[in-house]
C-alpha cells in the first residue's frame, strides 16, 4: 500500500490553508464592524425617537402610549377615639360600550337574566345611546353579580372600579363633617376646609402597547405610586355627639321648635367635643337635602343672646370697679325704671333694692342698665369686644362669621342699657360657647378648634386673659346661684354642680325693624363641675310654640342638664351630689 505524504511547507511561502484563514478573518472583522455602526446607528435613532422625533412619528407613538392616572384614597375623618366618621372605599360599577356588543338584539336578555336585572328596562336604558360607547347599568355592583360577570366574558359589558365616600355614622354631625361631589372633592363642611389634606397625591402609570394594543413595558420613569389623603383626628366625640343631638331633638320637637343648636366645648383647650344641628342632615343622601338643611348653624346663623349676654357684662363692669359684689342697686320695687335719657325698662317683677350678685341671679333688666350707664360707650364696647364678639372665633369652622357688633362710634344711650341685656348685638352659639368657657376656666379666652389639639391644629390652646382668676371664678359662683335659686332652676341637677345662665330673646324683624310678635330664641349656656369645670354647653331653641313654653330656662334648661349628666359621667368625672336628695326648686316666672 502506497503513503501520501504532505508537501513540506516551504519557508516564508504562504499556504493555501493560511490564505483562506486570512480571508475569513477579514470578512468577519468587517462584518462586525458594518454590524457595530449599524447598531450604534439604531441605537442614535431610537434616541432621536425619544428625544426629537419628527411629528407625525410623534402622533403615531402617542397612539400606542397608555397613561394611567392613579388616584389616591381620600383620607378618613376620625373622631377623637378613633371612630370612623368618613371613609373612602373603592366600589364597581357595571357598564357596558354598545358599540362592540356582539348580538344586540339578545344582549339585554342576556345580561337581565344572569345578572338579575330587567331585560326590559335594560333595553330601554341601552337603546338611546345605542351610538354611545359608556351606558352605566348599575352605579354600584356587588360581589356576587362581579363573580357571575367574570364568567361570562361577554363582549361589550365591563366593569369600572371608582372612589366611594361613606360616612358610617350616618347624620351624626353631619353639617360639620359635609360631604364631597361625584367627583370626590370636598363641596361642604370639613371634607371643604379640609380637602387639600384629605385629597392626596395623584400617582401615574406610563407604559407602550404594540400594534394590537397589548401592554409591552412600563418605562421606570413612567411610574409614580398616589399618596393617600391624610387622615384627620377631629376633636368630636361620637358618644358626646349623640348625646347632644338626641337631646336637641327632644326639646325642639317637644316644644315644637324650627330649629336648635347645641355646642359642647371644653373650657380649656377649646376643643369642641360636639357641635349639633336641628333639623339633622345625612352626608350620605346630600342629594336629597335643601342647602338651609346642610348649614352648620353653630357657626354661620346669629341671634340675640338675651339674658346671657348679661353675665359678659356683669363680669367686666365687676371686674372694673363699677359695681361690688355687696352693693345695693335700687331695680325699684314697681319693676319700672326710666334712665335719664327718658327710656323705659322693665322687669317681670320689682325687687326693690338687692346685691349687685342678685341682680345677675334674678336676671334684673333694671340693675344691668344702671350699672351698665356708669360705664361709657367706650369701656362697654371694649369689653363686648374683649370676650371675642363681633369676630369669628378662628375655629376653622368653614363659613363662620363674626356676629354683630356695631362700631362704639355707632352706639348711643339706648345701647349702653341694651347690650348689658343681649340686644342690639347677634352672636352664634359658638361665641357663646367660648364666652362662657373663659368664665369657666379662670379667665382665659382661648381659641375654639374642631381638631384635636397637637393633630393639625395648635400644640396648645391660644389663649388671651379677659377676667382676673378672682372674678372668673365668683361669677362662675354667682351662675351657680342662677341655676339654685334663680332663673335656671330646671337645669339644676342631682349629680353636678351646674353653673350657667338663661336667656330668652325675641327675634328680630330684619325686613320691618323691631321684632316679630311671639318669636323667640330660647337659650341656656351651662357648664360643670362648679370648681373645676369640664364642660361648657350651649343650647338654643329658635322659634318655640309659644302656647307651650318660650322662657330659656324652661325650654333649653333641662336640654343642657341632661346632656352634662351624661359627659360627664361617661368622661369618668365623679358625681358630686350637689343638692340634697329630693330637693326641689319651684318655677320662677322672671326675667330670663
Amino acid at each position: 500500500m502506497t503513503r501520501i505524504h504532505p508537501r513540506p511547507s516551504v519557508p516564508g511561502r504562504v499556504t493555501e490553508h493560511e490564505e483562506a484563514g486570512r480571508r475569513v478573518l477579514v470578512v468577519g472583522r468587517v462584518l462586525v464592524g458594518l454590524i457595530t455602526v449599524a447598531m450604534i446607528g439604531l441605537l442614535g435613532r431610537v434616541i432621536q425617537l425619544q428625544t426629537q422625533p419628527h411629528r407625525r412619528v410623534a402622533a403615531q407613538i402617542d397612539t400606542q402610549r397608555s397613561r394611567v392616572a392613579l388616584h389616591p384614597r381620600r383620607g378618613s375623618l376620625l373622631d377623637r377615639r378613633g371612630r370612623e366618621l368618613a371613609i373612602s372605599h373603592l366600589a364597581r360599577r357595571l357598564f357596558v360600550d354598545p358599540q362592540i356588543i356582539e348580538d344586540p338584539n339578545t344582549f339585554s336578555e342576556v345580561v337581565g337574566y344572569r345578572l338579575g336585572y330587567d331585560p326590559a328596562a335594560l333595553e330601554r336604558k341601552l337603546s338611546p345611546h345605542a351610538a354611545g360607547r359608556y351606558v352605566v347599568i348599575d352605579p354600584r355592583l356587588d360581589d356576587r353579580r362581579v363573580a357571575i360577570m367574570k364568567e361570562m366574558r361577554l363582549r361589550g359589558l365591563a366593569v369600572e372600579r371608582f372612589s366611594v365616600r361613606e360616612y358610617p355614622q350616618g347624620a351624626i354631625a353631619g353639617q360639620v363633617i359635609g360631604f364631597v361631589g361625584v367627583d370626590g372633592k370636598g363641596l361642604e363642611g370639613l371634607e371643604c376646609s379640609l380637602d387639600s389634606r384629605l385629597t392626596g397625591q395623584v400617582g401615574r402609570l406610563s407604559y407602550l402597547r404594540d400594534a394590537r394594543m397589548r401592554p409591552l413595558w412600563v418605562d421606570r420613569a413612567g411610574y409614580r405610586p398616589p399618596a393617600d389623603g391624610q387622615a384627620v383626628v377631629l376633636s368630636l366625640d361620637a358618644t358626646i355627639q349623640l348625646m347632644a343631638e338626641e337631646r336637641l331633638q327632644k326639646a325642639c320637637e317637644e316644644f315644637k321648635a324650627e330649629s336648635g343648636q347645641m355646642v359642647v366645648m371644653d373650657p380649656h383647650t377649646g376643643e369642641l367635643l360636639a357641635m349639633a344641628n336641628y333639623p339633622f342632615f345625612d352626608p350620605n343622601r346630600f342629594g336629597r337635602s335643601e342647602p338651609d338643611a346642610r348649614r352648620n348653624r353653630c357657626v354661620t346663623d346669629v341671634f340675640e343672646p338675651g339674658s346671657t349676654f348679661k353675665a359678659f357684662v356683669w363680669a367686666a363692669a365687676t371686674e372694673a370697679g363699677f359695681a361690688k359684689p355687696d352693693e345695693l342697686i335700687d331695680t325699684t320695687k314697681a319693676g319700672y325704671y326710666v334712665t335719664p335719657k327718658g327710656r323705659g325698662l322693665h322687669d317681670v317683677h320689682g325687687h326693690g333694692k338687692i346685691t349687685w350678685d342678685e341682680v345677675l341671679v334674678r336676671s334684673s333688666n333694671i340693675g344691668m342698665a344702671i350699672v351698665g350707664q356708669r360705664m361709657d360707650i367706650g369701656r362697654m364696647h371694649a369689653a363686648v369686644r374683649a370676650f371675642g364678639f363681633g369676630s369669628p372665633t378662628g375655629s376653622g369652622l368653614p363659613g363662620e362669621i363674626g356676629g354683630l357688633v356695631r362700631p362704639a362710634r355707632q352706639w348711643n344711650h339706648y345701647s349702653i342699657t341694651s347690650v348689658p341685656m343681649g340686644q342690639e348685638v347677634a352672636v352664634t352659639a359658638l361665641q357663646l360657647a367660648r364666652g362662657y368657657s373663659a368664665i369657666a376656666n379662670g379667665g382665659h379666652l382661648v381659641t375654639p378648634t374642631i381638631q384635636v389639639r397637637g393633630s393639625g391644629a395648635d400644640a396648645v390652646p391660644i389663649y388671651e386673659r379677659v377676667l382676673s382668676t378672682a372674678v372668673a371664678t365668683h361669677t362662675r359662683r354667682v351662675l351657680r346661684r342662677v341655676v339654685t335659686e334663680g332663673t335656671g332652676r330646671r337645669a339644676n341637677s342631682t349629680i353636678y354642680s351646674i353653673f350657667g345662665k338663661t336667656g330668652t330673646a325675641q327675634v328680630a324683624d330684619h325686613v320691618n325693624g323691631g321684632y316679630l310678635e311671639d318669636q323667640y330664641v330660647s337659650s341656656f349656656v351651662g357648664g360643670a363641675p362648679l370648681d373645676e369645670p369640664r364642660v361648657v354647653v350651649v343650647c338654643s331653641i329658635h322659634r318655640p310654640d309659644v302656647s307651650i313654653a318660650h322662657h330659656g330656662g324652661t325650654v333649653a334648661g333641662p336640654a343642657v342638664r341632661d346632656v352634662i349628666e351624661q359627659a360627664l359621667v361617661y368622661l369618668g368625672i365623679p358625681p358630686e351630689a350637689p343638692t340634697r336628695p329630693g330637693q326641689k326648686y319651684a318655677r320662677l316666672n322672671n326675667n330670663n
